[in-house]
């Protein structure tokens, strides 16, 4: 804006980044480090996005005592299919803060609650221009399981249940480019 065409300025956002590596470049760094199954409900819904909503919102269905409740969860960017169906979420931080311990709680927290209302919804991603504080690494490790780098079925996943639930992935913005810290490519 100020004056730039909204174009220019579009491309000069970290939103518009990392859709842009997360369709074009992630489903290649995938599959050049052999883990196209780790991260098999991942990489099989890269080519299904259709579109990415900056502050988007996803719609949730919470059970409680019988009742059930919609909610709306926004996110900094909300990517779907071509039916509106969420396939992944992300919150970014670009400032030059660490990411901290509760960007990550409330990121674990909401992907949850997506992937138990929408079958479709494949990871949540936590994207810092700055670096991760350990507190959030060992939350991001605690939500899969114990072990960021364990040698699971499926690499950074949140299990809900037998077949259910997400990736979670932390990318760090750095050097004009994306970089995906966990789990490890």
């Amino acid at each position: 804006m100020d004056g730039r065409p909204f174009e220019g300025f579009l491309e000069d956002t970290i939103e518009y980044g990392f859709t842009r590596w997360l369709v074009e470049d992630l489903p290649f760094e995938v599959r050049g480090t052999g883990n196209e199954g780790t991260l098999r409900d991942l990489y099989d819904a890269l080519p299904g996005v259709d579109r990415a909503e900056i502050g988007g919102t996803v719609s949730i269905e919470l059970r409680e005592g019988g009742e059930e409740t919609r909610e709306q969860r926004t996110f900094d960017l909300v990517l779907r299919d071509r039916m509106g169906h969420p396939l992944f979420v992300a919150d970014l931080n670009d400032s030059r803060d660490p990411t901290p311990e509760g960007t990550l709680e409330s990121l674990v927290g909401n992907g949850r609650d997506i992937a138990e209302s929408n079958e479709t919804f494949a990871g949540a991603f936590a994207v810092t221009e700055s670096f991760f504080e350990p507190g959030a690494l060992e939350t991001a490790s605690d939500a899969v399981g114990g072990g960021l780098f364990s040698r699971s079925k499926r690499a950074s996943f949140v299990k809900l249940s037998r077949k259910q639930g997400f990736h979670l992935c932390l990318v760090e913005a750095r050097d004009g480019g994306f970089h995906m810290t966990v789990p490890d490519l």
